[in-house]
């Protein structure tokens, strides 16, 4: 992807970029009220500039329609680097062992199915660039790449966890030693494959061709956005297996 200069950026993609670079934050009141689609063009203004490859992407229900945005970085590094202000997400992350075609109306679930090659515990590392947060604008969430930071790959999962109505089942995850989330693990959507297949679904609202074979898709949280208040561990234990970030 060829990179943007800098003084070709509209405002709110300058400003973001600067707060991912410095690791500041934005006021976003002058930005509040944009269209939804001023977002997406922002956030496909910022990832130009930042010219990394598009290996993955997060996605989540609006109604009946799908916002996404893409991860600006997938690893299996279990050493990731520690910002202020970060938070994380676990969540069942997704490979496409194949290219999924989009068309509207006639993408089923089984398709969505057939076409993930693995299914594997993913943690989302995420730092809001706004002062405050979003302050629940949808236009500036999207084009904040939705808080991503990052997205770390951890152990393989049954692929049980695709079926219809597959219980997740138990969710532990402690953060420096404190314990703080011990409970089922459940997905806002109830099932983690109904984003996708809004996706597939519907006209698309972004920028970015998101369902192409070796690409990571993320759905939504199993425990909610918790923060990580100091550098440290994070360790999780979900569907009998067991992952330990080291945030640092």
């Amino acid at each position: 992807m060829t990179s943007t200069p800098s003084q070709t950026l509209s405002p709110l993609a300058e400003a973001i970029l600067g707060a991912m670079k410095s690791g500041g934050l934005v006021a976003p009141e002058a930005f509040l009220g944009k269209p939804l689609g001023e977002g997406f063009a922002v956030q496909t203004e910022i990832f130009a500039a930042l010219d990394v490859p598009l290996n993955g992407s997060k996605h989540t229900l609006k109604g009946d329609l799908c916002h996404s945005a893409p991860l600006l970085d997938v690893s299996e590094s279990a050493n990731q680097q520690y910002q202020t202000g970060i938070s994380v997400e676990v969540e069942l992350a997704f490979t496409l062992g194949k290219d999924l075609t989009a068309a509207k109306g006639t993408v089923t679930r089984a398709d969505i199915v057939d076409a993930i090659a693995s299914v594997r515990i993913g943690v989302e590392l995420l730092r809001s660039r706004y002062e405050g947060g979003a302050r629940g604008d949808q236009a500036l969430a999207v084009a904040d790449m939705m808080s991503n930071v990052g997205y770390v790959l951890g152990p393989e999962l049954d692929r049980k966890l695709l079926d219809q109505g597959a219980e997740i089942g138990p969710l532990k995850l402690v953060i420096n030693g404190e314990t703080v989330f011990d409970k089922s693990a459940t997905h806002p959507d109830n099932d983690p494959l109904k984003p996708i297949v809004a996706l597939a679904n519907q006209t698309p609202i972004c920028a970015f061709d998101m369902l192409k074979a070796g690409q990571v898709i993320t759905t939504g949280t199993l425990c909610g956005l918790i923060k990580v208040g100091a550098p440290g561990t994070v360790a999780v234990t979900l569907g009998g297996r067991d992952f330990v970030l080291k945030v640092d």
